[in-house]
């Protein structure tokens, strides 16, 4: 495995994890802008040539905001549909072997 297909893998992980943090309300929209779902992340995924995939993934995470202010009755719709895409991405990955990932 790549350190780059570990790395994406990761932010995959990531995203599942912040996404199920919204789902819970265990974080807010507010915290995950600050940790992942902002035009900045992209910026920066972009520049490193990250997968596209979950560029557009992130990307769609930075509209939670004015969904869950426009259409309430779409963000937890939003937010699996987000989560489900990160899954099917995720599982594109070869299974990381090694005993730590750090």
């Amino acid at each position: 495995m790549t350190k780059k297909s570990l790395n994406e893998k990761m932010l995959l992980i990531s995203i599942i994890g912040t996404l199920e943090s919204l789902k819970g309300e265990g974080l807010s929209i507010n915290e995950a802008e600050k940790y992942l779902f902002s035009p900045h992340m992209v910026q920066m995924l972009k520049e490193n040539k990250c997968n596209e995939s979950i560029i557009f993934i992130i990307e769609k995470g930075c509209e939670l905001e004015d969904i869950a202010s426009l259409l309430p009755q779409k963000y937890i719709d939003s937010i699996e549909e987000l989560k489900q895409e990160a899954l099917t991405i995720l599982k594109e990955y070869e299974v990381f072997e090694k005993k730590f990932w750090v």
